[in-house]
C-alpha cells in the first residue's frame, strides 16, 4: 500500500458524547436558570395583582386523596379515568393533584375558612400532574397560577372581578391584546334541559360523531360540545344555543355580568361552544385568548363558577368561582414576544372605596381600576351594599381615607373623599380624583 492509499479512520467512540446515566422523567417540566427570570417575572406580577385585589396566598399539598377528585371532577371524567398519578400504597388512595380547585375547596372546608369574613379570596402558584402524552406545550408536570373567590353573595360582580384580575395580569405582562370568551352552562334548574336538547341534537347527527364521544351523548353531551377536534367544530357550531335554554336566574346573572364587563371596557365575546372540561362548573365559564403571529389564538387561562363544589365535598352550598393560568404556555408566549424584565414599582398608598346603590355599584369596578392603574392601592367590599358595613370594614382595616360613590356622585361625575379620623370630607370630580389623592398621601 503506497502513501496515497493510507486512510485514517477516526475513533468516534472517543468523541461521541456519553449520555448521562440518569435523565429527567419524560413529561416533567424543569425550570433551568436561563428560564427562571421569566418565571420570576410572572410570579412578581401575580403577587402584586393579588395583593392589590386582596387575595391571600395559599399552597395546598401536592399529594391528595384520590376520592377528592373523583367527587369533584367526576368519576367518568378523563382526568380521573386516565390521567391521575396514583401513589403506590397498601392503605391509602393517594394521588398527585391533577388540578387545584378541588384542593382549595377542601382546604376552605377543612380549616374553617367559612368563619372568616366572606368572601375569602385566595391565590396559588404551583405544579400539577396528569398522565398525558407529552407534546409541545403539554407536560405531565405542569404549573398553574390560580385565583379563587369562595363564600359571600352569589353576585355577578365577582364574575366580572375575577375576569378583571386575570386580564390585568396579562396586561401587566405586556399581553394587552387578549380577549375573553365566555358562556353560561346553566345551573341545576336549567342544565337538565340543556343536556336533553344537546343529546337529541347529537343523536340525530350520530354518523358525524367519533366513536370515542358516543358514550357522552346520554351521560354528558357537554363533553362533546367541548371537543376541540377539527371534525367536530362545524357540527358543534350548529348545536343548540345554550343561552336560549337558561332559566330566569341564570339569564339575570349573565345579563348583570355583561353589564359589569361593559362598564370596565374589557374585550369579550360570547361563545356557545365554550363549556370547560371539568364537571363542577355552573353558570359562568370563560377562557382568555392571546393572538399569535400566525393569526391563531391560544388560550392561556380558563375558569368559571363552581357553586355546588363545596356541597359535593361535604360542606354547605357556597358561591365560588375562580380561574387558572397555564404557566408554561404563558411563559412561552412571553418569550416569543421578548417581554421586558420585571420592574420595581413604588410603594402604594391605601384608600377604601365605598359604593352606595346599584347604579354606583355597576360603575365601581372601572373607578377602582383607575386608581390601581395610577398606583393607588384601594380596598373595597363590593358585595356589601350597606354603607355602614363598608365604613365599619374600613375602620377595622385601619384605613383613614375613604371614597364614597353614590347615585348623586354618578350623575355629577364626582366622588366624596372623607377622612375618617378628622371627619372632614369634600366632593372631588372624578377627573381630579387621582391628583387629589396623591396630595393627601
Amino acid at each position: 500500500m503506497n502513501e496515497k492509499e493510507i486512510v485514517i479512520v477516526e475513533d468516534k467512540s472517543k468523541t461521541r458524547k456519553k449520555r448521562p446515566t440518569f435523565q429527567s422523567v419524560k413529561g416533567m417540566y424543569e425550570i433551568l436558570p436561563e428560564e427562571a427570570l421569566w418565571w420570576d417575572k410572572v410570579y412578581l406580577v401575580v403577587k402584586e395583582v393579588a395583593k392589590f385585589y386582596t387575595f391571600k396566598h395559599i399552597e395546598t399539598g401536592i399529594i391528595e386523596n384520590g376520592e377528592l377528585f373523583e367527587r369533584a371532577v367526576g368519576e367518568e371524567n378523563e382526568v380521573v379515568q386516565k390521567e391521575m398519578f396514583y401513589i403506590k400504597s397498601r392503605t391509602h388512595n393517594w394521588v398527585l393533584r391533577p388540578e387545584n380547585t378541588a384542593s382549595i375547596v377542601r382546604a376552605y372546608l377543612e380549616y374553617g375558612f367559612s368563619s372568616l369574613p366572606q368572601p375569602v379570596k385566595l391565590f396559588y402558584f404551583g405544579p400539577m400532574f396528569r398522565h398525558e402524552n407529552p407534546q409541545a406545550g403539554r407536560y405531565r408536570q405542569f404549573w398553574q397560577s390560580g385565583f379563587e373567590i369562595l363564600g359571600g353573595e352569589n353576585d355577578p360582580i365577582f364574575d366580572a372581578q375575577i375576569m378583571l384580575v386575570a386580564f390585568r395580569i396579562l396586561k401587566d405582562l405586556g399581553l394587552k391584546d387578549s380577549i375573553i370568551k365566555l358562556n353560561s352552562v346553566g345551573c341545576r334548574v336549567c342544565q337538565p334541559n340543556i343536556k336533553k336538547k344537546l343529546s337529541n341534537f347529537y343523536r340525530n347527527n350520530l354518523k358525524k360523531i367519533p366513536k370515542e364521544y358516543e358514550d357522552y351523548i346520554n351521560s354528558n353531551p357537554l363533553k362533546i360540545l367541548d371537543s376541540k377536534k377539527e371534525e367536530m367544530c362545524d357540527l358543534n357550531e350548529q348545536a343548540p344555543v345554550i343561552l336560549d335554554s337558561l332559566c330566569m336566574a341564570c339569564r339575570g346573572h349573565l345579563k348583570n355580568l355583561l353589564e359589569y364587563l361593559d362598564e370596565t371596557s374589557l374585550p369579550y365575546e360570547l361563545d356557545n361552544t365554550l363549556v370547560r372540561g371539568l364537571d363542577y362548573y355552573d353558570k359562568t365559564v370563560f377562557e382568555i385568548f392571546v393572538p399569535q403571529s400566525n393569526n391563531e389564538k391560544l388560550a392561556v387561562c380558563g375558569g368559571g363558577r363552581y357553586d355546588y363544589l363545596t356541597e359535593m365535598l361535604g360542606g354547605r352550598p357556597t358561591p365560588a368561582l375562580g380561574f387558572a393560568f397555564g404557566l408554561e404556555r404563558l411563559i412561552s408566549i412571553l418569550k416569543e414576544r421578548k417581554g421586558n424584565n420585571p420592574i420595581n414599582r413604588e410603594k402604594k398608598s391605601k384608600v377604601f372605596f365605598i359604593h352606595v346603590g346599584e347604579i354606583a355599584k355597576k360603575k365601581s369596578l372601572s373607578l377602582v381600576e383607575m386608581l390601581r392603574e395610577n398606583n393607588i392601592s384601594v380596598m373595597e367590599s363590593l358585595s356589601k351594599d350597606s354603607m355602614a358595613k363598608q365604613l365599619a370594614l374600613a375602620d377595622n382595616e385601619g384605613i383613614e381615607l375613604v371614597l364614597i360613590f353614590g347615585q348623586k356622585e354618578v350623575y355629577e361625575d364626582s366622588v366624596i373623599v372623607k377622612n375618617l379620623k378628622s371627619g372632614i370630607q369634600e366632593t372631588v370630580l372624578i377627573k381630579n380624583m387621582v391628583d387629589d389623592l396623591r396630595k393627601r398621601f
